[in-house]
């Protein structure tokens, strides 16, 4: 069983800790914690919230959501890592895909990636995120 944090509005990390270990507490298997590349106020970082409280939890899975469709391979790999790494293991991956021009804007990019495009691997990747 799992629980998300997802708290807008919030950026302490006390708020995300002591909701962590609330549901560390109920031995919940996981947590996870909403992102995007959409510029929406009072959200903080998945990635980087759960890298702050990973040492203040021992047990409980956390999983933030990380968008891909505009990030090369290896941003997404060594972010993932690092939170795996402060979390002595605990760390998993919600994979998220922009799907607006808002979110394509924000990486550069004219227009999102066609859905058809989105979620078919090629064997000689586009060098460019858009």
């Amino acid at each position: 069983m799992s629980a998300a944090l997802d708290s807008p509005g919030r950026f302490d990390a006390g708020h995300y800790a002591a909701l962590a270990g609330l549901a560390e507490r109920a031995t919940l298997d996981f947590v996870t914690l909403d992102d995007s590349f959409a510029a929406e106020p009072g959200r903080p970082d998945a990635l980087a919230a759960l890298a702050r409280i990973a040492p203040l939890t021992g047990r409980i899975g956390l999983v933030p959501t990380v968008t891909t469709t505009h990030t090369e391979p290896f941003h997404t790999s060594i972010s993932v890592n690092t939170l795996d790494w402060v979390s002595r293991g605990r760390a998993g991956w919600l994979v998220g895909v922009s799907a607006t021009e808002a979110e394509a804007r924000a990486c550069g990019c004219a227009s999102p990636r066609a859905a058809s495009t989105t979620w078919t691997w090629s064997a000689a990747p586009s060098r460019s995120p858009c």
